[in-house]
């Protein structure tokens, strides 16, 4: 073989690796154009569902809005309901002052009709007993009408 016949070769066998390597690359460039367009159009879907979600999350987040406001105003409504709640204690604390101070009464009352027994008093024991209970109507007259006062004071404060 002669040199011109060697390069006509060399030659034809560079033109058609050139074109195998051509078509491949072709085929490669195929392949990846099929990926991108798939890629894009799963992309587009998920920016659609994004778009989709974001309007029923903004929904959400109304709602939860409203039902916090609402929850918000039922709370301040049962404010008057503790603070008579609280008024209500006062006044058991108040009545169960004045029936401990009753109760001490009675007892002083009954210590000091003991003692008066142990010296053989003279007085009747159904006088001492008159006595005893007109001090305790009195002492619970009295706690009562100071309860009384005390509410109707508690009530002009509310108002």
């Amino acid at each position: 073989m002669e040199n011109n016949d060697i390069m006509t070769w060399s030659i034809a066998i560079a033109v058609v690796a050139f074109v195998v390597l051509c078509g491949f690359l072709i085929s490669l460039l195929k392949t990846a154009q099929r990926s991108l367009v798939t890629a894009q159009s799963a992309l587009q879907e998920v920016k659609e569902t994004v778009e989709g979600l974001q309007g029923e999350v903004k929904k959400l987040a109304e709602n939860i809005n409203d039902v916090a406001g609402d929850i918000r105003g039922k709370l301040q409504s049962t404010d008057p309901l503790f603070s008579a709640v609280q008024d209500v204690g006062i006044l058991l604390s108040e009545v169960t002052g004045t029936a401990r101070e009753a109760a001490q009464s009675f007892t002083h009352s009954m210590r000091k009709q003991a003692a008066s027994s142990d010296k053989k008093d003279a007085t009747p024991s159904w006088l001492q007993w008159a006595a005893m209970g007109s001090r305790v109507a009195v002492s619970i007259r009295k706690g009562w009408k100071q309860q009384k006062e005390q509410a109707h004071s508690y009530a002009k404060e509310e108002l």
